[in-house]
Parts: structure tokens; C-alpha cells; sequence
């Protein structure tokens, strides 16, 4: 893989990143209601999702997902759900700080998980990158260590775009011991999972 075709696949990666999607609500909501550490621990879980996506494309089992309609409704859905799900559960909160900047490692577990289900459930992005990573892969060259090359590329452009998202978050932080602004970020929120899971159960 030449310099330049590298450059290319970061460019397309940060705009692949940049675009709004669960991740990135996920990632605002975790730093506004726990502050950059709650956030960091959402992001290991969404970065752990990506890795594994990578994996199944770089195995050819991305091929199966983009060709089999059954296969692919079952996760879609199953992910729709569970962002919609998701949403009700944000927008029934109250207008209380639920996540501090505690040490909770239980709370912190919950973050992981809930951003590595929020990432692996969505078969979109697994029919991306199995269209996107094969066109920069030279089959004259190692598949293997190209894909580990892209794999990396593409999980640290994602975490920076995170890291961005979330510190937005952080900006709206400082307001969230008034409770009326509280319940409104609760339902706001709420309102966005629920969405991004229509829009997902809705994809083709």
C-alpha cells in the first residue's frame, strides 16, 4: 500500500467518522452526564465494536452480511431495538446527574457494554467497511497485514473523532445541575436514540 493511497483511506475515514450516527450520541451523552472518563469508557466499548467489525470484514464474513437479506434484517432490528430501547430508558430519567465523576467500576462496565452493543449492532457499518477496506487492499501484497494497517487507521481516526464529540459535551457539562436543563438533555437525548433507531430500522 503506496503513501498516498493511505492519505486517501484517512481522508475517507475521517468522513466516515465525522458523520453523526449512535456513536456519537453516545459519546456527548456519556461526557455530559459523567464527565471524560465516563466518556473514555463508552469509547472503549464503541472502539472494541469497530475492532471486531474490521475482523469479520478482513475474515470475509462482511460479504455474508452485505449478501444475506435474512442475516442482515436480524441484526439490523436487533440493534434498532436496543437504541430505541435505549432512548426510553434516557428519556424516563429525571432531571438528576445519574453518572458522577466517581470511580464506579460498576457504572464503568455498564459504559463499555453499552458502547460495544451500541457499535456491533449495527449492520451498516459492517456492509461499509466491507464495500471501503477492500479497495485499498493490494492483492499483490499481504491481505493480512494491510488489513491490520487499515484496521488501525480507521480505530484511531474513529476514537479522535470521539474524543471530539465528547469533549462538546463537556462544554454543557457546567449546566446540568439545573434540573429543568437536566430533564430537557434527558428527553433530547432520548428522543435522539430513539430516532437513530428508526433510521436504522428503516435502512435497506
Amino acid at each position: 500500500m503506496g503513501l498516498g493511497v493511505w492519505f486517501t483511506f484517512v481522508a475517507a475515514c475521517v468522513v466516515f467518522s465525522l458523520a453523526p450516527g449512535a456513536g456519537t450520541v453516545a459519546s456527548i451523552n456519556n461526557s455530559m452526564m459523567g464527565g471524560i472518563k465516563a466518556a473514555l469508557r463508552g469509547l472503549i466499548g464503541l472502539q472494541l465494536a469497530l475492532a471486531l467489525h474490521i475482523l469479520v470484514v478482513s475474515f470475509g464474513l462482511g460479504a455474508l452480511l452485505a449478501s444475506s437479506a435474512v442475516f442482515f434484517e436480524i441484526v439490523k432490528y436487533t440493534g434498532a431495538a436496543y437504541l430505541i430501547y435505549l432512548g426510553f430508558i434516557k428519556w424516563r430519567e429525571k432531571g438528576t446527574l445519574n453518572v458522577g465523576e466517581s470511580s464506579n467500576t460498576s457504572v464503568y462496565g455498564q459504559l463499555i457494554k453499552q458502547g460495544f452493543v451500541v457499535n456491533l449492532m449495527n449492520p451498516k457499518s459492517i456492509v461499509f467497511l466491507a464495500a471501503f477496506l477492500p479497495q485499498f487492499v493490494n492483492v499483490n501484497n499481504s491481505p493480512t497485514e494491510q488489513y491490520m494497517i487499515l484496521g488501525i487507521t480507521v480505530i484511531f481516526i474513529d476514537s479522535v473523532v470521539m474524543v471530539g464529540y465528547s469533549l462538546l459535551g463537556l462544554f454543557v457539562k457546567p449546566y446540568l445541575s439545573n434540573q429543568r436543563f437536566m430533564c430537557f438533555v434527558n428527553k433530547l437525548f432520548g428522543a435522539l436514540f430513539i430516532s437513530m433507531g428508526i433510521v436504522l430500522a428503516k435502512a435497506e
